[in-house]
C-alpha cells in the first residue's frame, strides 16, 4: 500500500503543469520561512499532505463561522408546441390562453375559428436553495423563476419573456414537529400534491391554482399526519356594477388577510388533505348606477371556502382528486374563472357560490411509458344581474401519453377539450368549446 501511494504521488508530480500547481498553492497557504524549511526536510507527498490539511482546516472554521450553509440548485428545460381550434370564434389576439389552458378566455357565440400553432419554452424554470444548521434549528430558503406570462418581444425576432418570480420564501424548523414559513409559496388552501400529470402548465377547469405571500405555521403529528395555519395575502375580485363583468376589477381594500386552517391525514395508501378558508371581500369605489345615481361603494362582507383533495396509491398507478365549494373561491378556483362576487346596484357585495373538482387517474403502461386521463367540471350560481356573457360552468377532459427514456426527460402528447357555458345565448348560442393537441419535452436538472 506504501509504494502504490508513493507511485501516484510521484507520477501525479512528474506532471509539469501539476507541479506548478502545487507549488503555487504551497506558496500561498505557507508561511515564507515555513516553506523554506518545509522545501528543505519535507518530500513532495508530506507537503501535499500538509496542504491539504490546511485546506481543510480552513474549510472547516468557514463552515462553522458561517452555520454550515449547503446550497443546490435545479429545474428543467421544457418545450410547448400547442395546436389550437375554438367553436365558436377566434382566439384573442396574443392571449395567455394561447400558453396553457385559460377556460375563461375561450370564446361563445362566433363562428368556427382556425387551428393555431404556438410554440415556446416559458414554462422552463430554475430554482435555488439553502440549508443551515444552528442552534436554533434548521433554517431553509427557497427561490424559483419561470418566464410564463410576461412577454417583452415578439415571435418575429426574439420571442422575449421576462423572469417572473414564483417562490421565494424562508422555512425556520425551530423544533423537531414545528415549522414557521415566510414569504411566497402555493396557498396553504391548495394541496399541490394531488394535482394531476398533465403537460398543460395548470390542468383541470375544477383545480385549485394559488401562489401568495403568506406566514404558515406547521405542526407536524404522528403517523404522517399534521397541521397547517396560515395567514395570506388578500385581494377581492368582483363583477362591476349592477352585474357589468365589463367594469369588474380586482381590489385592495382588504383590511384582513386570508385565513386557512389544514389537516394532512393518511389511511393506508390514501393521503388527503382537509381545509377551510375565511375571506374578507371588499371593495371601494364611486360609480353611477343603473338610475344614473352617483354611488360611493363602500362594502365589506366575509366568505369562506372548503377542499377536500387527495392521492390514492394503486401500487404504481395512483388516483388524484380535488372537491372544492364555497361563497367566496373566487381567485382561487380554475384561474379566477369566477369572481368573489358582484356589485349590486345599491352598492353592496353579494357573493357568488361556486363548486369546482377533478378526478384523475394515471396508469403506467411500463416502466417508461404512463398516461393520465383527467374528469373535471366547475359550476357557479351567480345573481340574476350578472352579464349575459358571465360564465356559468367548465368543463374539461385531458388525456396523454407520456415516455421517460430516464427518469429526468420526458416526452408527452396531450388531448384536451374544455367547454364554457355562459348565462344567456349570444346568437343563439350559450356554449363555446376548445380541441387542443399539445406535444411537450421537459429535461429536469
Amino acid at each position: 500500500m506504501i509504494m502504490n501511494k508513493k507511485m501516484t504521488v510521484a507520477s501525479w508530480a512528474a506532471n509539469p503543469s501539476r507541479s506548478c500547481l502545487c507549488a503555487l498553492l504551497v506558496f500561498a497557504v505557507l508561511p515564507t520561512t515555513a516553506l523554506a524549511e518545509a522545501l528543505e526536510s519535507e518530500t513532495l507527498e508530506q507537503r501535499v499532505v500538509r496542504l491539504e490539511q490546511s485546506l481543510a482546516e480552513r474549510d472547516a472554521s468557514t463552515k462553522s463561522a458561517a452555520g454550515a450553509t449547503e446550497y443546490a440548485f435545479g429545474g428543467y428545460i421544457k418545450l410547448d408546441a400547442i395546436a389550437s381550434q375554438y367553436s365558436d370564434g377566434e382566439r384573442a389576439l396574443a392571449s395567455v390562453g394561447d400558453d396553457f389552458l385559460v377556460p375563461s378566455v375561450i370564446p361563445v357565440g362566433g363562428e368556427s375559428g382556425d387551428t393555431n400553432l404556438d410554440m415556446h419554452a416559458k414554462h422552463s424554470r430554475i430554482w435555488f436553495k439553502t440549508s443551515t444548521n444552528t442552534e436554533m434549528g434548521l433554517i431553509t430558503s427557497y427561490y424559483e423563476m419561470d418566464f410564463g406570462i410576461n412577454q417583452i418581444g415578439d415571435e418575429r425576432i426574439s420571442n422575449s419573456a421576462a423572469s417572473r418570480i414564483r417562490h421565494a420564501y424562508v422555512n425556520w424548523q425551530y423544533d423537531t414537529n414545528s415549522a414557521l414559513l415566510a414569504g411566497q409559496s402555493w396557498s396553504t388552501f391548495f394541496n399541490v400534491g394531488s394535482l394531476p400529470d398533465t403537460l398543460d402548465f395548470v390542468g383541470p377547469v375544477g383545480t385549485l391554482f394559488e401562489r401568495q405571500a403568506q406566514l404558515r405555521w406547521t405542526r407536524t403529528l404522528a403517523s404522517g399526519r399534521s397541521v397547517m395555519l396560515a395567514v395570506e395575502n388578500p385581494s377581492s375580485g368582483l363583477y362591476g356594477e349592477n352585474g357589468s363583468a365589463a367594469g369588474g376589477n380586482a381590489y385592495d381594500n382588504n383590511a384582513l388577510p386570508d385565513m386557512v386552517l389544514r389537516y394532512n391525514g393518511k389511511a393506508g395508501d390514501f393521503s388527503y388533505s382537509l381545509a377551510g378558508m375565511l375571506r374578507e371581500i371588499t371593495y371601494k369605489q364611486n360609480f353611477i348606477n343603473s338610475q344614473a345615481q352617483a354611488i360611493v361603494g363602500d362594502d365589506s362582507v366575509y366568505g369562506y371556502g372548503l377542499s377536500f383533495a387527495g392521492v390514492w396509491q394503486l401500487g404504481k398507478d395512483d388516483i388524484r382528486l380535488q372537491l372544492n365549494a364555497g361563497s367566496a373561491l373566487g381567485r382561487y378556483l380554475g384561474l379566477q374563472t369566477y369572481r368573489d362576487g358582484v356589485i349590486e346596484d345599491n352598492g353592496d357585495v353579494e357573493l357568488i357560490d361556486s363548486v369546482g373538482g377533478f378526478v384523475a387517474y394515471r396508469h403506467f403502461w411500463a416502466p417508461k411509458w404512463r398516461s393520465s386521463l383527467v374528469l373535471s367540471a366547475s359550476s357557479a350560481d351567480n345573481p340574476s344581474t350578472v352579464a349575459a356573457t358571465t360564465a356559468a360552468s367548465y368543463q374539461s377532459v385531458h388525456a396523454n401519453l407520456i415516455y421517460a427514456p430516464v427518469a429526468a426527460l420526458n416526452f408527452g402528447v396531450e388531448y384536451i377539450h374544455a367547454s364554457k357555458t355562459i348565462e344567456q345565448p349570444i346568437n343563439g348560442d350559450d356554449s363555446g368549446d376548445i380541441d387542443r393537441l399539445q406535444f411537450s419535452a421537459k429535461y429536469i436538472f
